[in-house]
């Protein structure tokens, strides 16, 4: 099995149980007679653990190796998964979802690193496209999986089947990444992790990359949360619906994995791969704010996926690139940003939703978008980078 194959199979059993709690919370709620919102803490107890976990693996796959990292993370994933299918008490479930996310982090972050110590810059972006389109298939039948098999078995068999799922992969990566990725024996401190990350920000471009992909996290997965309410307030569906629209933004997203290479063809390159996909984005935005029904929102939120990971994709591929010796470090520092971005996105809409409304909400966000790609490719033009020409 080609090792790019087996990367992207792992990534898509790694995103596949990222989503599994969410369609599960009034099930697990039923199950420990407590109320849903005690059990939507369950839900989102990946996301904390996986960003914090970012500042240990990325240093520690450079300094261990990149594929004994991902094997031993992908197999304790597993172990979280089956405890959580057999917590007797909702803390208990809580504990093994935190300890799920902090093995989750060294899943698809390294396998980025790994894609870029073993793709030239050439064709790197192409190659990350493909992770990034198991990734994203994993997240789209991620919910709709746990809610087939959770209204069909209960939540339990969900955890049951996710730790399954996570132990082919886990053989997988064993079997296809561990050997064919070169390993080191260097030993992990501080120390090397502090060396690390300043070979990482010794880049410039460092900075530049870092702020932007937590710009576009905030843009688009601080507003999912808010998609049920503001179709309630239209009128226009709810719970049901806000499913397919929040869907439709991954689609979007696999759509451009599958014209990426067309796309940089046609544009001349990253830096207008970029600036198209901001302006994409905000297009997206904009038919959002004005959409008459969800059906239409659906589709705006299709376009706004397929802009905003014209971006974050060209971001995955310069996180790669900014540090080769420390790339561990660079690509977990870029996952560090981007779910930080995603943790601060959720309240400032609900804070600009409730002073100055929905539709304005939405336009100050695609002129965000905007702004960030500009600014993003001049600075990375100004810099001057290898990937990009």
């Amino acid at each position: 099995m080609p090792l790019l194959l087996a990367l992207t199979l792992c990534a898509f059993a790694a995103a596949l149980t990222v989503r599994f709690a969410d369609p599960l919370v009034t099930d697990m709620a039923r199950s420990f007679a407590v109320s849903p919102e005690h059990m939507a803490l369950v839900a989102s107890a990946f996301a904390l653990p996986y960003a914090l976990a970012q500042l240990v693996l990325g240093p520690l796959s450079d300094a261990v190796g990149k594929g004994r990292v991902m094997v031993v993370c992908l197999a304790t994933l597993a172990v979280a998964l089956a405890v959580s299918a057999m917590a007797p008490t909702p803390d208990a479930l809580f504990a093994a979802r935190l300890f799920a996310g902090a093995a989750a982090g060294g899943t698809i972050p390294i396998a980025l690193a790994i894609v870029g110590d073993n793709v030239a810059v050439a064709g790197r972006q192409i190659a990350l496209s493909r992770l990034l389109l198991g990734m994203l298939t994993g997240h789209l039948f991620g919910t709709l999986l746990a809610g087939i098999i959770g209204e069909a078995y209960g939540w339990r068999a969900v955890m049951w089947f996710g730790a399954g799922l996570i132990g082919v992969a886990t053989a997988v990566a064993i079997a296809f990444v561990a050997p064919n990725v070169t390993g080191r024996t260097g030993r992990f401190t501080f120390q090397t992790a502090r060396r690390g990350y300043a070979r990482v920000f010794e880049n410039p471009r460092a900075i530049v990359c870092f702020a932007a992909v937590m710009v576009g996290g905030t843009c688009l997965f601080g507003l999912l949360p808010h998609v049920s309410g503001m179709l309630e307030a239209r009128g226009v569906g709810s719970v049901r619906e806000a499913g397919f629209v929040v869907a439709a933004a991954g689609l979007g997203g696999i759509i451009y994995t599958l014209l990426v290479r067309r796309i940089l063809a046609r544009v001349g390159g990253q830096l207008n791969m970029i600036r198209l996909g901001g302006l994409t984005a905000a297009i997206g935005f904009g038919l959002a704010a004005f959409s008459p029904g969800w059906q239409s929102e659906a589709l705006s939120f299709m376009v706004l996926g397929v802009g905003f990971y014209m971006v974050h994709n060209s971001l995955q591929t310069q996180a790669t690139e900014l540090a080769p010796d420390a790339r561990g470090a660079a690509v977990s520092l870029h996952a560090f940003s981007f779910f930080i971005g995603q943790a601060l996105g959720p309240p400032l809409y609900a804070a600009g939703i409730s002073q100055v409304g929905p539709t304005a909400t939405l336009l100050i966000a695609g002129a965000i978008m905007a702004i960030m790609a500009f600014a993003l490719a001049a600075g990375l033009g100004r810099i001057g980078s290898r990937p990009l020409r």
